[in-house]
């Protein structure tokens, strides 16, 4: 019974102290705004693993992303990959922006981050990255960003309402910070 007593002050306590910090020091979220893409992805991998009975491949990208995906059964022969091997790999992934226009929490520092030449290895293992806008076409519903100082430059159309909306409160020059996720192998061979 004593150690019940205990735990039931323990958490009265915690709870009255979430109660009492200042205002200064309570953590407020700051909302952004945000939208996703659907991508597809091709790209020259080297093969960690396969596994043909399961029907997944876990392969490392050029970043230096280490991905594990299931694959689809008319994506070809996973007999032919080996293990080690480069292989030719088309994926689907949904990459996720939220734009750090507004001042906020880390908006700092992913601007900072987004001129860095070499990329932090956390966010390459979790797919997260920081691009600036280059265009936002409106008529044609597009926008165009790019990786670091003199990147690849992606297009993603805005084929929904929401994702219309988000274009029309971006600007080119806007640093925006993103995640993938990668879904699924569409097509893999072995690169010749």
């Amino acid at each position: 019974m004593k150690i019940r007593s205990m735990s039931v002050s323990l958490v009265a306590a915690v709870l009255a102290t979430g109660t009492i910090l200042p205002a200064s020091a309570q953590v407020t979220a700051v909302p952004r705004e945000g939208v996703a893409f659907n991508n597809t992805v091709t790209q020259r991998v080297k093969i960690e693993t396969v596994d043909p009975d399961d029907r997944t491949v876990a392969f490392t990208a050029p970043d230096g992303q280490v991905l594990v995906l299931p694959v689809s059964s008319n994506a070809g022969n996973l007999a032919n990959i080996a293990d080690g091997s480069t292989a030719n790999v088309t994926y689907t992934q949904v990459v996720t922006m939220l734009n750090l226009r507004q001042k906020g929490p880390g908006s700092k520092e992913a601007r900072r981050d987004q001129m860095n030449v070499k990329p932090n290895k956390t966010d390459i293992e979790a797919g997260r990255f920081t691009v600036t806008v280059t265009a936002v076409d409106l008529p044609n519903n597009t926008v165009s960003v790019i990786e670091g100082p003199g990147g690849p430059v992606r297009t993603y159309k805005a084929n929904t309402i929401a994702k219309q909306d988000m274009l029309k409160k971006i600007k080119v020059g806007d640093v925006v910070i993103g995640l993938t996720t990668p879904l699924m192998v569409t097509a893999i061979s072995p690169a010749n």
